[in-house]
């Protein structure tokens, strides 16, 4: 819904990185507390009733679990409402493209949205394609060729290595492997 924050903005603990649009989850709560009050009355009628007849008796069970289900679920939706904004859980620097870009946009679970890095741990993140896979041992060293300083590599050395490879963000089974600079 919104985005709090620019790209390469510096963040605090606990401030809001962005929102998620609330709208159906607002419905549902709604419809949520409606079928508690309707529950609810069912319930009561039931225990009215239970005085004069035996029958009702037998569905005071059921309608009390119908008014507990209906609960569950209405705190269910209170707990997802409550995590609508989505805040850092340590400071950093928030990484992503253009906000508009999402805007609008329906995201998955587990999607990733923005990064926020540590500045004082400044690292380099490599998908290592199948077809190049060569053997490389965490510690070892590495140069980075950067599009913006082409004649100035940067030196780094491996910090992790994955043995399963994985989708990489261009589709292509690769290996993660991560670097610390110099």
């Amino acid at each position: 819904k919104t985005i709090h924050v620019h790209p390469n903005q510096t963040v605090k603990t606990g401030e809001v990185l962005f929102s998620l649009d609330d709208t159906t989850l607002k419905s549902r709560l709604e419809v949520g507390q409606k079928s508690v009050a309707v529950a609810n009355a069912e319930l009561q009628v039931a225990t009215q009733k239970s005085f004069d007849t035996p029958q009702s008796k037998g569905e005071l069970a059921f309608l009390s679990g119908r008014v507990q289900e209906k609960l569950a679920e209405l705190l269910a939706v209170k707990m997802q409402l409550a995590r609508i904004n989505v805040v850092a859980d340590h400071d950093g620097i928030a990484v992503f493209g253009d906000s508009d870009d999402w805007l609008g946009r329906p995201v998955s679970t587990g999607e990733r949205i923005m990064l926020l890095a540590n500045p004082d741990k400044p690292g380099v993140l490599i998908h290592l394609p199948l077809a190049d896979a060569i053997a490389l041992d965490i510690g070892a060293s590495l140069k980075l060729f950067l599009t913006v300083m082409p004649l100035t590599p940067l030196e780094a050395r491996i910090t992790e290595t994955s043995y399963q490879a994985v989708l990489s963000p261009d589709g292509v089974a690769s290996y993660r492997l991560r670097a610390a600079f110099d």
